[in-house]
């Protein structure tokens, strides 16, 4: 047993007992964290303050690591996210990326990871509201991709050909985007393949999201959701659907429409 102090990121919290929290939070050296904070929900209804999900602050825990569950000591906040959760659309990208996180087993501390999803929240909570399906994309498909499923874009996943895109080419004349096998098929390879058709606009800005690079205006927000969506539940094995597409995709058809 050991007192641990880290840099952390709260992605959930739910009730233990009538005053007691189950607190998962994200840690660049340790992974997934999970610490029961006792007391937290008495202190808070008496106005003692509350940690907020998606809070970034210094974490303090007993650590055993013979077991899943730790005890917290304290979690200082740093503030400045609130905006994640008054906006519905902020609240469910974060809340997507929490999911991925949850549901992919993170034992181990990754760095980069913790980074990068600080990078992700940052963006969301400061992106203007046009942007923010952008931001949102990129933020869960370049998580997809650290994981280690980035998408097949430029050659084909069935014969390897490169993906070439004509000027003019008809819809039918255009590559597949097979799920299963994790990218793209090339027109040669599509006879039997399911799947949304990919033009070189959408796999441009496919791409872009691959590497965490959201483009300044995007084009089929809800089509790219409904593809992330598909690639997610297949490749994370997840055996329910992640809840926060369920609140992104009025949200993106929506935006969609007011921008016309």
């Amino acid at each position: 047993m050991s007192i641990r102090t880290s840099p952390a990121i709260l992605l959930r919290s739910h009730p233990y007992s009538e005053s007691s929290r189950i607190l998962r939070f994200l840690t660049p050296d340790l992974g997934v964290v999970a610490v029961i904070a006792r007391g937290v929900r008495s202190r808070s209804s008496r106005g003692q303050g509350s940690m907020e999900s998606f809070d970034r602050g210094t974490l303090v825990f007993t650590h055993r690591p013979d077991r899943d569950l730790h005890s917290l000591r304290d979690f200082q906040p740093e503030g400045g996210r609130r905006l994640l959760g008054s906006d519905l659309g902020r609240f469910a990208g974060v809340s997507l990326l929490a999911e991925f996180l949850l549901s992919h087993t993170l034992e181990e501390g990754d760095p980069e990871l913790f980074a990068w999803i600080d990078e992700a929240f940052v963006r969301m909570a400061a992106v203007s509201s046009d942007l923010l399906p952008s931001a949102v994309l990129a933020g869960a498909w370049r998580t997809l991709a650290h994981f280690g499923f980035p998408p097949s874009l430029d050659e084909c996943v069935r014969c390897g050909t490169p993906i070439e895109f004509r000027d003019g080419a008809a819809p039918d004349s255009l590559p597949r985007f097979d799920v299963a096998a994790g990218g793209l098929r090339c027109v040669s390879c599509t006879a039997d393949a399911r799947g949304p058709r990919i033009g070189p606009g959408a796999a441009a800005q496919l791409a872009g999201f691959v590497r965490g690079d959201p483009p300044s205006r995007v084009t089929g927000a809800a089509a790219h959701l409904s593809l992330l969506e598909s690639f997610a539940h297949h490749h994370l094995g997840e055996r329910r659907a992640f809840r926060s597409f369920a609140l992104l995709t009025p949200v993106f058809e929506a935006r969609e429409e007011a921008s016309g």
